[in-house]
């Protein structure tokens, strides 16, 4: 956790909170057995793709059909 923090440039607690909720999602998983017993994040795929569709507002006429970029 200290590690990833450190990566991050953000506060230790912040980014465990992170990391359990990328475990309750089902994104990583958190394991003992790092340094002196450290607790470190194990992402069990080779690749995770996100997809997002965000709708984008143009000035003229909007309907509700999803941007794609």
């Amino acid at each position: 956790m200290r590690k990833a923090s450190r990566l991050v440039e953000r506060d230790v607690s912040n980014v465990r909170s992170d990391l359990r909720q990328l475990e309750v999602l089902g994104i990583l998983t958190l394991e003992a057995g790092g340094h002196g017993g450290a607790i470190q994040p194990v992402v069990p795929f080779d690749r995770i793709e996100v997809h997002i569709d965000y709708p984008l507002i143009d000035s003229g006429d909007a309907d509700d059909t999803p941007a794609s970029a």
